[in-house]
């Protein structure tokens, strides 16, 4: 079975395989789509740029896109970053069940394992709900405000120099 993480993990790279035109999205943004805090949310993107999965842009217009295309991904690879392999295989006296127990646990790993690496990660997304990824803009007009629109203002006509002064003379009179 697949833990909490894991499947979010499977949300966020299809919301960010989703983003319009590959545009990059913000952790601001993957948070409110999901439902989960920044900081978890933040969590989750770390493990999976260290899976190289994503990548991250900086500043202004920044975010995370897709390491790699969805065709090259198998479900496992996004899995995978958040496995945690915590079987304790080290017991003080291990009795005979325990240690079946502990190769049925491997056997059942093993072909979790070997089935999510056979499925491709673009028949999930294909299953995925639609999400209409919006704008951050925020509209006036949304928050109760109703305001006019703001004209555009015009730019001042004057000589770039002084050496310019003659033909922008010439061009008024015209």
């Amino acid at each position: 079975m697949l833990n909490s993480r894991a499947i979010h993990g499977l949300n966020v790279i299809g919301l960010v395989a989703s983003a319009q035109r590959h545009q990059p999205i913000t952790t601001s943004r993957l948070s409110r789509l999901l439902g989960l805090s920044v900081s978890y949310t933040e969590s989750l993107m770390k493990d999976l740029k260290e899976g190289d999965l994503l990548r991250a842009h900086r500043g202004p217009g920044g975010g995370y896109q897709l390491q790699q295309a969805v065709v090259n991904l198998s479900v496992w690879d996004v899995v995978s970053c958040f496995n945690s392999e915590e079987t304790d295989t080290k017991h003080a006296d291990p009795s005979l069940e325990s240690l079946a127990a502990l190769g049925l646990h491997q056997q059942l790993e093993d072909i979790k394992r070997s089935f999510l690496q056979a499925y491709p990660l673009a028949e999930v997304l294909k299953h995925m709900p639609e999400t209409v990824i919006d704008n951050e803009v925020i509209h006036a007009s949304s928050m109760g405000f109703h305001f006019k629109p703001i004209q555009k203002p015009a730019l001042p006509m004057a000589p770039n120099s002084v050496f310019d002064l003659s033909n922008f003379m010439q061009l008024r009179a015209a």
